[in-house]
């Protein structure tokens, strides 16, 4: 139970990614993890729960609370889907030089069992800890939008969020904000393009205009991230070029920085629309907001020197809504960012006993 790698091994083997998988089994498997610990070591009380997803599939979560958790640990116990491109079954742990083959090896069931391995070897229980196995973070974080206005949010000071960083602590991020704008016509014939409402020409006269205030934003922001990333993804709506179409949709997102009012550039988007294309409906998809650490220096005790070198983080992450909802927190989790989500995911095995450590000094605090 102490050896992070033969958890790892065990908890690879559960199918749980956003399409094909479920996470009841293996937020059950985690679940008894923290019961077998025993009176010494084990949690004072181990949650299992579900949240539904917005496209119907069931999300699932383990609790485990010691004391009056002031802190938490998380890691998120789902995965992207497996691509074509694995080399051997992405589901069956692989050891070689050094690594540990398999899909959620590095995001992030590697830090998952460095959390379970930590805590077998702890001396005595910990003090006022909670530690959460969430699902939903590669879709769209259900689960840790549920626990932040569940009860067990209350009493919540500090925050441990798990993603690959080689274990270095991450203390800032972009949020990420995508929407849709659309418009409907009455559609028809061709032939009567010079009289009819012209979907798609009014939203390429938008996305353009969006794209230009893109422009104009690209020189500004914190030290470190300048600009807004807007990426206008997508344009459709048509069948046939002899077809005017009944409706149109714009696709787009943005990458606010950290510090930026995410309300107030998503006003300024809003406004947009209505001055150049009043009939729309503008509607945001997903709202994640960007993330900085409060005070870093809190989080010595708890992860080390790490702490004192922070890095920023390329991507989002769920210590975004934690921090949202008053709770500081950092990022820090065994594995590379660039072996995430790709073919022959790896962990190196030298960090998750690393990653174990660093644990065994949170729960001893």
């Amino acid at each position: 139970m102490s050896d992070p790698v033969a958890i790892l091994s065990k908890l690879v083997a559960y199918r749980s990614d956003v399409v094909g998988g479920e996470e009841r089994p293996i937020a059950e498997h985690l679940a008894e993890l923290f019961r077998g610990l025993g009176p010494d070591r084990g949690p004072d009380e181990v949650t299992v729960g579900d949240v539904p997803r917005p496209n119907g599939k069931t999300a699932s979560w383990v609790y485990a609370r010691y004391g009056a958790p002031k802190v938490l640990v998380n890691a998120h116990l789902d995965t992207v889907p497996p691509n074509s491109e694995w080399s051997a079954d992405p589901f069956t742990p692989r050891v070689a030089d050094g690594k540990l083959y398999a899909l959620g090896a590095c995001d992030t069931k590697g830090a998952a069992a460095a959390i379970l391995a930590a805590l077998a070897e702890t001396q005595s229980k910990p003090k006022d800890v909670g530690v959460l196995f969430s699902g939903d973070e590669e879709f769209s974080s259900v689960v840790m939008r549920w626990f932040v206005k569940s009860p067990h949010r209350e009493g919540l000071e500090r925050a441990i969020v798990c993603e690959p960083t080689n274990l270095r602590v991450g203390t800032r991020h972009r949020g990420f904000h995508a929407f849709e704008v659309t418009v409907e016509g009455p559609g028809g014939h061709s032939s009567r393009a010079d009289t009819t409402y012209a979907p798609l020409a009014r939203l390429a006269r938008l996305a353009t205009a969006f794209d230009d205030w893109a422009a104009q934003h690209k020189g500004k922001g914190p030290e470190g991230f300048p600009g807004m990333c807007m990426n206008v993804a997508k344009l459709d709506g048509g069948v046939a070029f002899n077809v005017i179409p009944p409706q149109g949709r714009l696709l787009a997102s943005i990458r606010v920085p950290p510090g930026v009012d995410s309300a107030a550039i998503g006003a300024e988007l809003r406004a947009l629309q209505e001055q150049l294309v009043p009939e729309a409906t503008f509607t945001f998809l997903r709202e994640n907001v960007p993330f900085a650490t409060r005070d870093p220096a809190s989080f010595v005790e708890l992860v080390g020197d790490a702490a004192k070198a922070p890095i920023d983080l390329g991507f989002w992450t769920e210590a975004a809504l934690l921090a949202q909802a008053g709770v500081d927190a950092v990022v820090i989790g065994p594995g590379d960012i660039a072996q995430a989500h790709g073919p022959d995911e790896w962990v190196p095995l030298d960090e998750l006993h690393r990653a174990k450590e660093m644990f065994q000094r949170v729960f001893a605090r």
